[in-house]
């Protein structure tokens, strides 16, 4: 699975509707699409600033839900969001608009032994679930069964466009061990960047995500679409 973080409505909403639908008709096998805001605690300063400016200039969540639900053809989907947003929404609603529209969902800040609140609270919505390197055996066992069709392993420690070396043997034996624990599919994002980084990893990975490295180009379609052919030719 490969796959890129978009955020949305960024830098504009014309430029992202352009971007999205590019993606959308590229190689890549998912979008990982963000929904601004304004304490994006998980995320570096590019996504952060990026976040920070859409969500000064307002937007409307029920007109982004609508755009990705016609648009998205057969591409997976999943919204990475923050929990007050869908309290804010209302868990229930924002289940419901989405339910024919994502494949799962990603709330930054919401631990992974949270997920039962949400459910509860009536999202039937697959949560992805996170892994860190410091992640305990007991926690990462009882992953087993979780709803989330991977499980996203943050190979770094810290935030989001950091440095990381993919064929570090602790970071692979990680992996590994979180494979073999939960025989789930296992992606690496944070600090994923060029050629070399993803070949690294899907020489023992099932996949990765892009986030930062394609922020940094939103502003500017013709550089995105050129990071693009690059990393997925």
């Amino acid at each position: 699975m490969k796959g890129v973080y978009i955020l949305a409505n960024y830098p504009n909403i014309q430029t992202f509707v352009k971007e999205f639908n590019f993606l959308v008709n590229s190689k890549i096998d998912f979008i990982e699409v963000g929904i601004p805001f304004n304490d994006p605690v998980a995320d570096g300063s590019v996504i952060a600033k990026a976040s920070d400016e859409v969500a000064e200039k307002g937007y409307n969540l029920q007109d982004i839900i609508d755009f990705v639900k016609i648009n998205k053809g057969d591409k997976k989907i999943y919204f990475m969001t923050y929990s007050n947003i869908i309290y804010h929404f209302g868990i229930k609603k924002f289940s419901d608009m989405v339910a024919d529209t994502l494949n799962g969902i990603i709330i930054a800040d919401l631990p992974n032994r949270g997920h039962n609140f949400f459910y509860k609270k009536g999202l039937e919505i697959p949560i992805i679930s996170f892994v860190t390197p410091e992640s305990r055996t007991e926690d990462i066992s009882k992953l087993k069964n979780a709803k989330g069709d991977f499980i996203y392993f943050i190979g770094i420690r810290g935030i989001t466009g950091g440095k990381i070396d993919f064929n570090d043997k602790d970071i692979i034996n990680k992996y590994r061990y979180i494979k073999e624990i939960t025989n789930k599919k296992v992606i690496l994002g944070f600090g994923v960047k060029t050629k070399d980084d993803t070949n690294k990893i899907l020489s023992y990975a099932d996949g990765f995500v892009i986030g930062t490295e394609i922020v940094r180009r939103q502003r500017d379609y013709d550089e995105l679409v050129n990071y693009i052919n690059e990393i997925f030719d």
